[in-house]
């Protein structure tokens, strides 16, 4: 129904807030809270610096007592960490730095004996180039008995019998001779799309960084090979899945040159002619009818490069059988210019709710489902980039943002700290960073700037400002634990793989668990009361009005159950004004981020920075 302004109050024609009577089509999967470790900064057992499978068993019942159902890893595989475990040279073998096949057995035995679940990272668009640096020797070894990298045997000639398991072609000849790419496409990290390989002169293409080369999908065998490491890691106990990119694994045949947008240079963006291609879900309907119907009904893709509504609908449709949800990047590309990371952009609280209700509204009439989630391994932290990492506000602003993400229809995802509010590291130094990508981008910065002035050092403070806000190491600090050096995540005179946080003094698990005003602590009653509601899972998303400049709020609403949202997304004090068609006669509060005094709720509340609350409506 249409919503019609009068001066400054708004007038909901009738009916719009009226419960909505739904079938709850009931799933595990629909009712848990994934919790994602990214494992090399959760725990460190051994004191080497870097955290490890035995370190997340030492904190699994911090995991349990947060409210955590499933744990998301990110890859522990075998790996020369190019691009922090996301470049695999061997899918069926750990990462000595993170343990052992033993190792993650035990640990799969231990979530599973506290009732909590398993969830892999699935690399599949791209292996590893390489031999694993921590275990070269051994790998070289399984290679020879065809257990390792099959990118080793299909770079040995053009006629070996996994050539086609990657995408090798010959090269061009520039006008001056120069030897140039098969095609113009450009590489998401930036630079060509292809690498030269002199042994067989032809290039194999690498979306991401050279040392990623590209599988092809199109060949079955290499499909079958991929399904087998997921019949692997099933049969081990293996919950649910996380695929990596994978909206990226069918390409346009052919591999045609992308349309010139840039005529001053030969690399062109090409992400139309590799995102969501002819065959993707051909593919993902084998994958599941061959091996995840096996094992398990939670998957989630990630889809970056552009996934709408209506592509989404046809991965997580249930009828479909692909997918049971996505990663999408709509919300996560409103605060940079053209969804450039790298080019922040102020954005407006109405754009922010238009994604989101889009995203909640159209899953719910196309049978499908939503991730929901404000910050991961790639992403920079939450509070520091949507809530406020003012000492005066980070805390209620976590809490606001946590009470956001907590009241959609959707699976929750939390990233390690999340629970904490934990902000960005203010003061490192671009030696500081490990990320690759990060590196790439001021890379490229300095030598556009040094090629114009070759006389002076440039300055690159702007482009450290805009790393520092989002940056992926951002997120990638080890997890603080306590106020001791190193804040227990490793022993005080080991080093850790990257600096710690410089706030973990202040902002660690002990000194929440023991604040009962906490961020943590708000998190336990938030994941609580949205498992005592099945509405906050299933219900119906309803704006109240999606036009406020400071004010996200909105009904959830299942057969006669309503839940009013409502938060402060402003340092000023605001006025909300609930429409009089909602009855707030017999609102229970359920959860709030301040004190709240009234015993009953009033029609117009007085908000105060960043609060947020959640009511019950029992009429």
């Amino acid at each position: 129904m249409p919503e019609i302004k009068t001066g400054n109050k708004c007038v909901t024609a009738s009916g719009t807030f009226k419960p909505q009577i739904l079938d709850m089509d009931r799933e595990w999967w629909r009712e848990i809270i994934i919790y994602e470790i990214y494992v090399q900064s959760f725990q460190d057992s051994n004191n080497d610096g870097i955290g490890d499978l035995r370190g997340i068993i030492q904190r699994l019942d911090y995991l349990k007592d947060l409210g955590a159902d499933m744990l998301w890893l990110t890859p522990i595989y075998e790996s020369p960490l190019e691009d922090q475990g996301y470049d695999i040279s061997n899918y069926k073998g750990i990462n000595p730095m993170y343990g052992t096949i033993k190792d993650w057995e035990d640990l799969a035995a231990e979530v599973h004996k506290r009732g909590m679940k398993m969830m892999m990272d699935m690399v599949f668009n791209h292996t590893s180039s390489q031999v694993s640096g921590p275990n070269a020797e051994a790998s070289f070894l399984q290679l020879m008995v065809g257990q390792h990298s099959w990118f080793l045997e299909s770079k040995k000639s053009r006629e070996n019998p996994k050539r086609d398991w990657y995408f090798w072609r010959r090269g061009r000849n520039g006008p001056n001779g120069e030897r140039l790419p098969p095609n113009n496409w450009e590489s998401l990290f930036g630079g060509p799309a292809w690498k030269y390989d002199e042994h067989t002169d032809e290039w194999y293409m690498h979306l991401f960084s050279p040392s990623q080369p590209d599988l092809n999908w199109d060949n079955p065998e290499v499909r079958n090979a991929l399904f087998d490491v997921i019949d692997f890691w099933g049969s081990k106990g293996t919950d649910g899945f996380r695929f990596d990119v994978i909206n990226l694994v069918s390409k346009t045949p052919g591999l045609p040159d992308a349309p010139i947008t840039n005529p001053d240079k030969y690399e062109q963006n090409a992400v139309p002619l590799f995102t969501n291609g002819p065959n993707i879900h051909k593919y993902m309907h084998e994958m599941n009818r061959k091996v995840l119907s096996k094992y398990t009904n939670c998957t989630v893709g990630e889809m970056p490069c552009g996934v709408n509504e209506y592509e989404s609908s046809e991965y997580v449709a249930k009828e479909r059988q692909e997918l049971s949800m996505v990663f999408q990047f709509h919300h996560m590309d409103l605060d940079g210019e053209n969804g450039d990371k790298w080019k922040p952009r102020k954005w407006e609280l109405w754009e922010f709710e238009k994604v989101f209700r889009i995203w909640q509204q159209h899953m719910l009439g196309n049978n499908g489902w939503n991730s929901l989630y404000l910050e991961n391994h790639d992403q920079a932290r939450s509070v520091s980039r949507f809530g406020n990492p003012d000492s005066r506000y980070r805390a209620v602003s976590a809490k606001m943002l946590a009470t956001i993400q907590l009241s959609l229809r959707g699976t929750p995802f939390v990233y390690q700290g999340q629970e904490l509010g934990t902000p960005h590291p203010q003061n490192w130094k671009i030696e500081d960073y490990k990320d690759v990508e990060t590196h790439g981008y001021y890379n490229a910065q300095y030598k556009a700037r040094k090629e114009k002035d070759p006389n002076r050092e440039p300055d690159m403070s702007d482009v450290m400002h805009v790393i520092r806000l989002k940056g992926r190491d951002n997120a990638r600090t080890p997890m603080p634990w306590d106020n001791a050096p190193n804040s227990g995540f490793t022993s005080p005179d080991a080093k850790p793989w990257i600096k710690m946080n410089d706030e973990y003094a202040d902002i660690n698990v002990q000194a929440q668990e023991r604040d009962p005003d906490s961020v943590l602590n708000y998190y336990k009653k938030l994941l609580h009361v949205r498992k005592q509601h099945p509405l906050m899972w299933y219900g119906v998303y309803i704006p109240i009005n999606a036009t406020d400049p400071k004010v996200f709020s909105f009904l959830r609403t299942q057969g006669p159950w309503r839940n009013l949202i409502f938060c402060n997304w402003s340092t000023e004090h605001s006025e909300f004004e609930i429409p009089e068609e909602i009855d707030v006669d017999l609102a229970i509060l359920l959860i709030a981020n301040y004190h709240v005094d009234e015993y009953q709720l009033p029609q117009k509340v007085h908000l105060r920075p960043y609060e947020a609350r959640i009511y019950s409506l029992r009429n």
